[in-house]
C-alpha cells in the first residue's frame, strides 16, 4: 500500500531561500519609480518615518564690514512625515498541481506575485506625484482640453528639463534629470525629425549607471520606459487618453519600505479545518510603504495624448 506524506516547503531550507530570491529579483526588476526616489528604509518600531526637506533662498551672501556681524540667513526647514500601508496578494495552488510540478508552480507563483506587487508600488508612487502642482498640459492650459492631436514633443519634453534648471532643482548621476515615459507617448517622441540629439544607452561614458528600462537620455535628461505609467481615461472630460509623463530631479519624491518584499509559501494543510483535506497550498507576498513629495519645484508633469492610444 502507498503512503503519502506532506510536505512543507517552508521547511525545505535551500529550495525555500531560491524561491524567495526570484520573487525578490522580480519584484526589484518591476520597479521603475521607486528606483529614482529618495529611499529610506522605517526603522524598527516605527509606523511613520518625517522626511526634513529644506527649502533655502538666495540672496543671504553679502560684503562683509570688518567687525561686524552680517544679517543671519534663515531658510525653511519642513517636515513631511509618511505613513506607511501595507499591500499584498497570494494564490492557491492545489495538491494536484504539487504533486505534478512543486517547484515549478511555486517558483512561477511567486515571480508573478512579485511582479504583480511591484507594479502595485509604482501605482502608489504616482498617485502621490501625481498632487505635484507643476504640470505641462501639450497644446493646451487644462487636461480637459487635450485632443488626439496633442501628443508628446521634444520641446515639451526641452521645457521641462529647462524648468527643473531654473528651478535649481538637484541632478542625478552625470548632472542629468530623469524622465518616467509610457511606451505610446515614446513613439511620438520618436517619430519627429527634428534636430535635437539623443544620446543612446550604449554610448554613456559610464553605462554601468544606468536605470531600470533606461533608453536614453535627450536635452539632458535620462528617459526610463515603464508600460505601468498610469494614464488618465478619457482625460476624465473628453474622450482622449491622456498620458502623464514624469520629469524630476534627484530627491523629488521619497520612499519608505518596512522589511522590503517579503514571501511566504504555507503547505498544505496550513488552513487547517478550511482546508480538511490538505488540498490547498498558498503562496503570499507583501510589502509595506509610505510616499511623499519632498520637493515640489523638482517635479514636472508633461501631460499629452498618444497617437498609438488615443482612446485605449
Amino acid at each position: 500500500m502507498a503512503v503519502t506524506t506532506s510536505w512543507n516547503i517552508m521547511t525545505s531550507g535551500s529550495l525555500w531561500e531560491f524561491i524567495r530570491r526570484a520573487a525578490i529579483r522580480n519584484f526589484e526588476a518591476s520597479l521603475y519609480f521607486k528606483q529614482i526616489a529618495q529611499n529610506v528604509e522605517l526603522p524598527i518600531g516605527y509606523n511613520k518615518y518625517t522626511f526634513p526637506t529644506v527649502d533655502a533662498k538666495d540672496g543671504a551672501a553679502a560684503a562683509l564690514t570688518e567687525g561686524t556681524v552680517p544679517t543671519e540667513w534663515s531658510f525653511n526647514l519642513t517636515n513631511v512625515e509618511v505613513t506607511l500601508t501595507q499591500y499584498g496578494s497570494f494564490v492557491k495552488l492545489s495538491d494536484v498541481v504539487l504533486t505534478d510540478s512543486p517547484v515549478a508552480a511555486i517558483e512561477e507563483a511567486s515571480f508573478e506575485l512579485g511582479r504583480d506587487l511591484a507594479n502595485k508600488v509604482d501605482a502608489v508612487i504616482q498617485d502621490t506625484i501625481d498632487a505635484g502642482t507643476n504640470v505641462i498640459y501639450v497644446g493646451q492650459t487644462s487636461r480637459a482640453a487635450i485632443t488626439a492631436s496633442d501628443t508628446m514633443t521634444a520641446a515639451n519634453l526641452a521645457k521641462a528639463t529647462n524648468l527643473l534648471k531654473a528651478n535649481d532643482a538637484p541632478t542625478y548621476m552625470g548632472g542629468m534629470y530623469v524622465a518616467v515615459i509610457h511606451p505610446h507617448v515614446l513613439h511620438d517622441l520618436q517619430q519627429e525629425t527634428g534636430t535635437w540629439t539623443f544620446i543612446d544607452v550604449n554610448k554613456y561614458s559610464e553605462p554601468q549607471n544606468i536605470f531600470r528600462g533606461e533608453i536614453g537620455s535627450l536635452f539632458g535628461t535620462r528617459i526610463i520606459v515603464s508600460s505601468n505609467v498610469q494614464f488618465y481615461a478619457d482625460g476624465w472630460a473628453t474622450t482622449t487618453d491622456v498620458y502623464p509623463t514624469y520629469v524630476v530631479g534627484k530627491n523629488a519624491y521619497g520612499v519608505v519600505m518596512s522589511g522590503g518584499l517579503q514571501t511566504y509559501v504555507n503547505g498544505l494543510g496550513s488552513a487547517g479545518t478550511a482546508d480538511p483535506l490538505n488540498q490547498i497550498s498558498t503562496v503570499w507576498v507583501k510589502a509595506r510603504l509610505g510616499t511623499g513629495i519632498l520637493k515640489n519645484d523638482s517635479l514636472y508633469r508633461v501631460e499629452s495624448a498618444s497617437s498609438l492610444g488615443a482612446n485605449t
